[in-house]
C-alpha cells in the first residue's frame, strides 16, 4: 500500500468553496517529483438522444394539431361528408439555471510550484458537463415515473406510460409501456409488433418500424447474443434466430435504472418523430473576477437549459427483470 506522508496527516484548515494555502501545503513545498490531477474519462453521450431546441426565452410553448381522418365512399348525389382537423395538446418547455464557482486566495496562486492552481477553468467546464449528463440520464432513469420524474409529457403522462389520452377523444388511449420482464427474442418481437400497430392522434393506423434499443451496460451481453447469434440463443434448437442482425443497440453508460428502451428512429434521433427535446437557452459561460483588492480570485460557470417531451411515440420501454 502507499506510504502516508506527514503532509497527508496535517490538520486541514478547509474553508468550503475557497482554495487556500493551508489545504495545498504539499504543492507549495519543494521536493515533489510529479503532481497530477486524477481525471476520469467520462462519456458525453446523453445529447445523442435529444433534439436540440435553441430557445430565445425561458419558456417555449408548443401547440400540436391533428390531421384529417379518412374519406368515405360517397355518391356524387349524396351530401358531402365534411371532416375537420383539431388542436392537440399544448405544453411548455422550460429552462433552469445551473451555476458553479470557485475562489482562490492570491497567496496560493503566488506560492504553488507545480501548476495545479493556474488553470481551474477546465475543472469548472468538466463539472458542468457532468451535471448536464446526469440531468439527461435522469430523464431515462425515471422515465416510468416510479419515483417521480423530471417532467410529464404533453398529455400529462410520464415519458413511458400506459393509458395515454389522445386529444381527439374518440381515438381512445394508447401506451408506450411494454410488459416488464427479461429481454428475449420473443419480448423484442412483441415490441416490434406494438410499433407496427401504432395509431396516430386520430386513432388511424400509423405503423412504425423499430430500429434499435438503448440499454444499460448490464443488458449488453444479453442483447448482443440476441442480435449477433445466427441461431436462437435461448435454447438448444438448431433453428435460425429471427432477430439476427435486424436492429442495432446503444449502450447508455450513464443509465442506472433497470429499464430497456426501444426506438423507431428510422430518420435518426434528430428527426421530427423524436419529440424528446433539449432546450438550449444559454450555453456554458465562464466569468472571472477579483475581490478584496485583488487578493481573492473568483471563477464561475453558468448555463441555462431544460428538457421535456411532447408525444413520445417513437419511444417504448419496460422494466427489465
Amino acid at each position: 500500500m502507499g506510504t502516508v506522508t506527514a503532509s497527508a496527516l496535517a490538520t486541514s484548515a478547509s474553508r468550503p468553496g475557497i482554495h487556500i494555502p493551508e489545504n495545498f501545503a504539499a504543492v507549495i513545498a519543494t521536493g515533489l517529483d510529479d503532481v497530477m490531477k486524477r481525471s476520469m474519462d467520462r462519456p458525453r453521450e446523453g445529447m445523442a438522444y435529444f433534439r436540440k431546441k435553441p430557445m430565445k426565452k425561458a419558456t417555449n410553448r408548443f401547440q400540436s394539431h391533428y390531421g384529417l381522418g379518412t374519406v368515405s365512399q360517397n355518391r356524387d348525389s349524396e351530401a358531402l361528408p365534411y371532416d375537420e382537423t383539431g388542436l392537440g395538446f399544448q405544453w411548455d418547455l422550460t429552462v433552469n439555471t445551473f451555476r458553479g464557482a470557485i475562489k482562490i486566495e492570491k497567496e496560493l496562486v503566488e506560492d504553488e510550484l507545480y501548476g495545479t492552481i493556474s488553470d481551474m477553468q477546465a475543472e469548472l467546464v468538466e463539472s458542468e458537463a457532468l451535471s448536464r449528463e446526469l440531468v439527461l440520464a435522469d430523464v431515462f432513469d425515471r422515465a416510468l415515473g416510479a419515483s417521480g420524474a423530471p417532467f410529464v409529457c404533453e398529455d400529462g403522462m410520464y415519458f413511458i406510460d400506459s393509458a395515454r389520452p389522445n386529444a381527439f377523444k374518440r381515438a381512445g388511449t394508447w401506451s408506450n409501456l411494454e410488459a416488464p420482464g427479461a429481454i428475449t427474442p420473443t419480448s423484442i418481437f412483441n415490441t416490434q409488433l406494438n410499433f407496427g400497430a401504432q395509431l396516430d392522434e386520430r386513432g388511424q393506423k400509423a405503423p412504425m418500424k423499430m430500429t434499435g434499443m438503448v440499454i444499460r451496460r448490464d443488458e449488453e451481453k444479453t442483447v448482443w447474443e440476441i442480435v449477433q447469434s445466427d441461431k436462437r440463443p435461448n435454447d438448444a434448437q438448431n433453428a435460425r434466430n429471427f432477430q439476427y442482425g435486424r436492429f442495432e443497440y446503444t449502450v447508455y453508460n450513464m443509465l442506472s435504472t433497470a429499464t430497456a428502451f426501444y426506438v423507431a428512429a428510422d430518420g435518426g434521433f434528430q428527426s421530427a418523430k423524436n419529440e424528446l427535446y433539449f432546450g438550449d437557452r444559454v450555453a456554458p459561460q465562464l466569468e472571472t473576477w477579483d475581490t478584496d483588492g485583488g487578493d481573492v480570485h473568483h471563477q464561475r460557470i453558468r448555463t441555462r437549459f431544460g428538457v421535456g417531451a411532447g408525444r413520445p411515440q417513437m419511444w417504448r420501454a419496460h422494466t427489465v427483470s
